[in-house]
């Protein structure tokens, strides 16, 4: 091979990595790394809702929206709204996420198995995933429904309830109801991703297992689970990071109503930078969700990152 022609090849080397992993990177800083700066740039500034001037406050931002006023009577200082929206959040996306994953679980298993009709199974369950999550919303808001409601029609019409119940006009009973939704919308997608997870388990360790007369719950925790983590942990980050977010089906649904018994971090970031323009308190508030989130997954990673095998 000639001098040229070797000389040619190294430098096509050289560019073989710029020119496959650039334009991925660049895509990556394009929808990643440059709005997680624009948000950190913004919540350090207040703008004025008339003249849209914007002036640096540094951290009063996260201040007030953290930190009441003096912080007398309150809990560690923190600010009321502050400490009932996180509530609200954490009883939102725990609830939800833990119901969903069991019953995503469950379901996965039993898909799993060579069981009559499973391809028609597998198809149907898919169904509220692909439904888009303001017509879901919608829908559970017109089931939930005190006066003309599918959920009070079949109460009432079936003897266990003598009046019909007005969901959206308690607090708790609006929560039940996102969580109720949010189950129904999420629960297909865990079952997908476990059941995919399902199918990386060698079968002939369930023979081994069984010949040495492990029990069903012996070959779950000592083979399938193993198999299974990597999906677990795809399913729980994504999950988790879904409702953490999550502002269709609550916006859609209560608002944040009655009052703000169903307020959470999501429809709080928007009301407050969007309905009260006020996009450096919002900024700010999406940075402490951020965090939040990044924490919740490193969490994830330590409990699920590795596998035994």
């Amino acid at each position: 091979m000639s001098t040229e022609k070797q000389s040619l090849r190294r430098k096509l080397d050289r560019l073989f990595v710029p020119l496959t992993v650039g334009p991925t990177m660049l895509w990556i800083a394009g929808i990643i790394v440059y709005p997680t700066l624009k948000l950190l740039w913004s919540s350090v500034f207040w703008t004025n809702p008339i003249t849209s001037q914007k002036e640096f406050v540094g951290l009063r931002n996260f201040k007030r929206l953290i930190f009441a006023e003096g912080g007398s009577g309150t809990f560690l200082g923190l600010a009321p709204d502050f400490v009932s929206i996180t509530w609200h959040t954490f009883v939102y996306v725990g609830l939800s996420v833990s119901i969903s994953f069991a019953l995503g679980l469950g379901i996965a298993l039993l898909l799993d198995k060579d069981l009559k009709g499973r391809g028609w199974f597998r198809t149907a369950v898919i169904v509220p995933w692909i439904l888009p999550y303001v017509m879901s919303g919608l829908m559970w808001r017109w089931m939930f429904n005190s006066e003309y409601g599918a959920i009070n029609g079949i109460l009432t019409q079936s003897g266990l309830l003598s009046s019909k119940i007005a969901f959206f006009s308690d607090g708790t009973l609006s929560m039940m109801a996102l969580v109720i939704a949010d189950i129904w919308v999420f629960t297909p997608f865990i079952i997908i991703i476990l059941l995919a997870g399902l199918q990386n388990v060698p079968e002939q360790l369930y023979d081994a297992a069984e010949v040495d007369g492990a029990g069903k719950i012996s070959r779950f925790v000592n083979v399938t689970y193993p198999f299974l983590k990597p999906s677990i942990l795809v399913a729980l980050t994504i999950r988790i990071i879904f409702d953490i977010r999550a502002l269709d089906l609550v916006w859609v649904m209560t608002q944040g109503g009655p009052g703000k018994s169903t307020e959470v971090w999501a429809s709080w970031l928007y009301r407050t930078a969007q309905v009260f323009n006020r996009p450096g308190e919002g900024a700010a508030l999406g940075v402490v969700l951020l965090a939040v989130t990044f924490m919740i997954v490193a969490l994830l990673y330590k409990v699920f990152g590795e596998s035994p095998y």
